[in-house]
């Protein structure tokens, strides 16, 4: 029996699932354009950890590609065009780090990343995606202020994923649920992975992934900002989605939520948090500044 009609087999019972590992994008069966098209970037990192303010990016990954304006649907990845290059810290990457991406010291000696390279790729871009843009882009903005200028969209707050009867929105979780792995932890690997998803049309809705990301990403949002709320509301708060923003010594404390209805919000939280009628603050947040550390500007 060779390895197509083992895997008939087993698809064929319902004990079983079978999982085929992301193939290159050469081999993704991508059609060509029948509409305009735009041309989109996905970026992703491997860091020296966690710490937005303090942490550095180690590896970088573009990954150039071309899709329907309308649709949404890729219809080129431009590989060779991208970037997967390594990046030496100002300080040695901490060993539980280095444990998750298995980046170290010697891998990144000496590496820098040509500037040039990383605005010849990123400027023509109509949109920058990640996977978690929330972390990824505060990180790549410090290194490099040519993504300031860029629309960003992320591939995990802008798509409801529980909508489409997902329980998370991990990668590597969003990949099993449709029968696919990939070798995870390295940031070109992750950019492919991330992308090949968005070219899937979603579980419930049918929607192509990257034409409902899209759809999102093109709708004025807002930023609902609940300061001074009972420490006791904080899981009403988190159970609709709301982030906590410690400030960091230059706003008020609060909760947040990135909207596209903030009046629904005003008054969930006029009856449910606050019980009364209170200024609540409510921000633009324009494509350039979403999930920035810029965020915050008025």
């Amino acid at each position: 029996m060779d390895l197509t009609d083992a895997a008939r087999l087993i698809e064929a019972n319902p004990d079983f699932r079978l999982l085929r590992r992301v193939p290159p994008t050469r081999d993704w069966p991508l059609r060509s354009a029948s509409t305009e098209t735009r041309r989109g970037v996905f970026v992703d990192t491997e860091t020296t950890g966690l710490d937005q303010d303090n942490d550095e990016v180690i590896e970088l990954a573009l990954l150039p590609f071309e899709y329907e304006r309308d649709t949404g649907v890729v219809v080129r990845v431009d590989e060779d065009a991208g970037l997967s290059a390594f990046r030496q810290p100002s300080f040695p990457i901490p060993v539980e780090s280095a444990k998750i991406h298995g980046i170290n010291d010697e891998i990144v000696k000496g590496q820098i990343i040509d500037p040039d390279r990383i605005k010849a790729i990123i400027e023509p871009a109509h949109i920058v995606i990640a996977h978690n843009a929330a972390f990824d882009r505060p990180m790549v903005e410090k290194h490099w202020p040519i993504f300031e200028d860029k629309h960003w969209a992320c591939s995990v707050a802008e798509i409801d994923w529980k909508a489409e009867g997902l329980g998370s929105a991990k990668l590597d979780y969003l990949l099993w649920a449709r029968g696919w792995f990939h070798e995870g932890h390295r940031a070109l690997s992750d950019a492919e992975a991330a992308l090949f998803l968005l070219t899937l049309p979603l579980p419930t809705s049918g929607k192509l992934g990257l034409s409902a990301l899209l759809e999102c990403a093109r709708r004025q949002l807002w930023i609902v900002r609940a300061e001074d709320t009972a420490f006791e509301q904080r899981a009403s708060l988190k159970g609709r989605g709301y982030r906590w923003d410690d400030g960091e010594g230059k706003r008020v404390k609060a909760w947040w939520l990135m909207t596209n209805n903030p009046q629904a919000e005003l008054d969930w939280l006029s009856a449910d948090i606050y019980g009364d009628d209170r200024h609540v603050t409510v921000l633009k947040a324009p494509a350039t500044r979403r999930y920035s550390s810029r965020l915050w500007v008025g």
